[in-house]
């Protein structure tokens, strides 16, 4: 077989062989690759297969799940059809809630369950319902029973067998509701009464910065309580008031205790108010000590204790300026008697009628002092009159005009009806002259002294502040100077009996004490305003009367002593004075008995044959008064007359019932002449 040599061929058998192999190679690998692939997928199929029987019992789980938080929740929850608003499913909260059975619940609206007027809102509110988690807020829902809960609502949207639905939970929120509502209302009557109490109120942090004012101590220092919140006290009052409030804080808050305090702060205006204050500390729900209180405004109170304690140590100055007027008295009766009675027994020429005038000169000097004092003291006894006020005035122009000088200019202004009071006239024009005389030394270089009278009416307010009577119509005297004026500590001591700003010898002090004595006499009273450089203004207030002033004449003069040959019977428990009037009334042809007291007059009287024409006693004496002695006396002796003597009683009503009864009375000290011509006159009258 020429061309085909049996070498070739094997190498080309051997070269197909190994081809063969090559190709098997590769086949055996897809092969093998393709198994291993189909292996995997398996591998996978069974995974998926697990997972998904693991998502199925997952999904079961969920539902479980789902089912047992809807069903077991404790707060109502349900699931609605958006389109027509019908229940697809309620849990037990909402059947126990709403006291509906599942069956009733399944066949109702959302729309059954809401109060009629609420349904409009309902159903504009589910049109404007939107995907996802809304909170719907707080509405309204209704019972079975009728009852009308508040409800917070908060809903999804989710698809519930095939629907589009909504499940809502619902919480009642009715007791929170009430309990807020209830919160609110009491913060806001704590807020009303705070805030209307006459009390201010604050509360502090422990740095003393305010957390908390009521309107009225904003309205004190005239801010806003926003501006005080947050603030100290060093950054609204002065420094060192300021110090003082942070010390008192400072011991508060060491203790536990209500602390009470008095403390001085001012107010917006300057003025400085004194409050009682409570103080204690205490701690929030947050552990944050606070420190709280309230302060009442005793500024009035505090003027009133003050005006008391004024008013009693002038009670005290007046009883002992009486005692002492009383012991004058009597020595002033006796020495001015007995000094008159000299000049009428002596030559006008002689030495010794010389010396006996000194006497009843200084005598003279003496009683007008003693009469001060009782002004004072308010222990004379007043013979009040209705007067006007206005004929007071103008009868006293010339006087005044010639008291005060050329230097200083008056002016008068008087009210255009009549100013009636009831008052004694002489006491009266004596005010008026102490204030003008007064004035007049408070501007030795000259000024501008004013005098006016109105007729005013008090209120309530007023008539406290001033002490004086009930409220009503009052007379008012106003007596104004541009003089040096007065600082404060002056002003509280000036109405004291001997105290003067004056140079020694130049003012007794008894000027103004004599005023402010008749003037509480005669149950008013006065006021000054006054500051250094800045003049003064008395101003007094009297009781207006309503009836029209009384005619009335002064008393008439005479040369002497007058004569008489009566019997009188004189009753007086001092010896010294006793013994004066028996022997000024014998001189002058009286028949004297005498006696120290009422029970020996009472026994005198009896045992005396002939009659007595006239009782002379003192008004006050030891066992029996004077008014007393008379009544009984007169009483078995009804033809007897009489005449009351006096030096001053501790008892002012004693006096009143004197005066008021128009009783026969002569003030101690008197002179022979005033004293014989008032027993003349109580004899001659009918």
């Amino acid at each position: 077989m020429a061309g085909h040599e049996p070498g070739n061929e094997i190498e080309r058998l051997r070269a197909r062989v190994s081809a063969l192999e090559q190709l098997l190679e590769v086949h055996e690998g897809a092969v093998i690759r393709q198994a291993e692939q189909l292996e995997r997928t398996v591998l996978e199929l069974r995974l998926y297969t697990e997972e998904l029987t693991h998502s199925q019992q997952i999904l079961r789980e969920g539902e479980e799940r789902y089912r047992l938080l809807f069903e077991s929740n404790p707060h109502p929850m349900w699931v609605y059809d958006q389109d027509t608003l019908a229940f697809l499913a309620v849990n037990n909260a909402a059947v126990t809630h709403y006291g509906y059975a599942r069956d009733e619940f399944l066949s109702m609206t959302i729309r059954d369950i809401r109060p009629p007027e609420d349904i409009p809102a309902l159903m504009q509110k589910v049109a404007m319902s939107k995907e996802g988690l809304d909170v719907a807020g707080i509405w309204r829902h209704r019972k079975k029973d009728g009852t009308i809960i508040d409800v917070e609502v908060t809903s999804h949207t989710l698809m519930f067998g095939g629907r589009r639905a909504e499940v809502v939970l619902a919480h009642d929120v009715t007791e929170r509701k009430r309990a807020e509502e209830a919160l609110q209302a009491s913060e806001e009557r704590f807020k009303v009464f705070m805030n209307n109490n006459p009390a201010v109120a604050f509360m502090k942090e422990e740095d003393g910065r305010y957390v908390y004012v009521n309107e009225p101590l904003a309205r004190l220092f005239q801010k806003s309580e926003a501006e005080l919140i947050g603030k100290n006290d060093f950054e609204i009052l002065p420094a060192e008031i300021a110090t003082q409030l942070r010390e008192n804080d400072r011991l508060v808050m060491a203790g536990d205790k209500v602390v009470e305090l008095e403390e001085s702060v001012p107010s917006a205006e300057g003025k400085l108010h004194h409050w009682m204050v409570f103080k204690f500390p205490f701690r929030e729900a947050s552990g944050r000590r606070l420190l709280a209180g309230m302060a009442i405004d005793i500024t009035d109170r505090k003027q009133l204790e003050d005006q008391l304690r004024q008013a009693q140590k002038m009670e005290a100055i007046g009883r002992l300026a009486g005692g002492v007027a009383h012991d004058f008295n009597n020595l002033l009766t006796v020495i001015s008697g007995y000094s008159e009675l000299l000049q009428y027994r002596l030559e006008a020429n002689e030495t010794l009628h010389t010396y006996a005038e000194h006497i009843k000169e200084a005598s003279d000097r003496a009683t007008a002092l003693t009469r001060q004092l009782l002004a004072f003291s308010r222990q004379q006894v007043l013979r009040p009159i209705v007067i006007n006020l206005n004929r007071s005035v103008q009868d006293l122009m010339e006087m005044l005009k010639r008291l005060i000088g050329e230097h200083i200019q008056l002016t008068v202004s008087l009210a255009p009806e009549p100013a009636f009071l009831k008052a004694d006239p002489g006491q009266i024009e004596q005010v008026l002259l102490n204030l003008v005389l007064n004035a007049r030394d408070a501007m030795p270089d000259g000024g501008t002294l004013r005098i006016e009278t109105v007729n005013i009416e008090l209120d309530e307010a007023t008539s406290l502040r001033l002490g004086t009577s009930p409220p009503g119509p009052y007379v008012q005297l106003c007596v104004a100077d541009t003089g040096c004026g007065m600082d404060s500590v002056t002003q509280g001591r000036i109405f004291e009996p001997f105290f003067t700003t004056k140079d020694l010898g130049k003012g007794t002090g008894l000027g103004l004490a004599t005023v402010y004595g008749i003037v509480t006499q005669s149950r008013g009273a006065i006021t000054v305003e006054s500051a250094p450089g800045s003049g003064a203004r008395f101003t007094i207030y009297f009781p207006k009367s309503d009836i029209m002033a009384d005619d009335h004449e002064g008393e008439q003069g005479s040369a002497g002593p007058v004569a008489g040959s009566e019997t009188i019977l004189v009753v007086e428990d001092q010896e010294s004075v006793r013994g004066f009037l028996r022997n000024l009334l014998r001189l002058y042809g009286y028949n004297v008995l005498e006696a120290s007291g009422g029970s020996e007059a009472i026994s005198l009287c009896r045992q005396h044959a002939g009659a007595i024409q006239l009782l002379v006693t003192d008004v006050v004496m030891p066992g029996m008064s004077g008014r007393e002695l008379v009544e009984r006396v007169c009483a078995e002796q009804p033809g007897m007359k009489f005449l009351l003597i006096s030096g001053y009683t501790n008892d002012p009503s004693i006096h009143s019932d004197v005066a008021e009864a128009g009783m026969p009375f002569l003030q101690k000290p008197f002179s022979p002449t005033a004293l014989t011509h008032r027993i003349r006159e109580v004899l001659d009258k009918p």
